[in-house]
């Protein structure tokens, strides 16, 4: 039978991992990460680099979708560059990203974060109104059970900082977004859902696990 087989995992541990992200034969490491400016994914890809001590050598290029970002990611072969292209732990596809790339090694880093103040945000010419039964949420799939209880019809999203974008073109008149992305679209709180600690992962290829460890 031609049935795919899982590679085998790398045995070095964690720090022994860290540590190789910054050997001089990882000259660049690519971070391919949900976008557009504003989400979770993007934000934790950036902080991890930071705590890693490897952010001069890290470029982020922001997809419509994690399933993108893989894609991206298998074009990496340039030696010396490292992609890694991440993912959520509540992202509601995980299963079948995961078992439909068995080739890859999406779990090899991860990074627990507090989730951007998730919240349910209005335009801003609508602040004071009472919300009406005819208003749209944008909303990715993920967060949309949090407005499982309103009236309002939800309008599908690629991702939170992406409904703040349909939010503010006027496509929809409330989303669910992250505070960096609220700010940057200028969007009104109505409702600040919090900020609970999220696992978020960074995953690479092939030729990105043979970069790292340097063979």
């Amino acid at each position: 039978m031609n049935l795919p087989i899982f590679p085998a995992a790398p045995t070095l541990s964690t720090a022994e991992l860290a540590h190789c992200l910054l050997s001089p034969r990882v000259r660049c490491v690519v971070n391919f990460a949900l976008g557009p400016e504003g989400t979770n994914i993007a934000q934790a890809a950036e902080l991890w680099a930071r705590k890693k001590g490897i952010y001069r050598k890290v470029t982020t290029k922001l997809c419509q979708t994690p399933e993108e970002s893989l894609t991206k990611a298998r074009l990496v072969l340039e030696a010396g560059t490292l992609p890694l292209f991440w993912t959520c732990a509540v992202y509601y596809k995980l299963h079948r990203f995961f078992f439909g790339n068995p080739d890859v090694f999406p779990f090899l880093f991860s990074y627990n974060m507090p989730l951007d103040a998730m919240q349910l945000c209005v335009r801003a010419e609508l602040r004071g109104q009472e919300i009406a039964s005819g208003w749209r949420i944008a909303s990715h799939a993920s967060p949309a059970p949090l407005i499982a209880d309103l009236p309002n019809l939800m309008v599908e999203a690629d991702s939170n900082a992406h409904a703040a974008i349909k939010c503010a073109t006027g496509q929809t008149e409330m989303c669910i977004t992250t505070a960096q992305a609220a700010e940057l679209h200028k969007l009104y709180t109505l409702h600040k859902f919090g900020s609970p600690i999220m696992v978020f992962f960074g995953g690479t290829t092939r030729h990105g696990l043979n970069v790292l460890l340097g063979k």
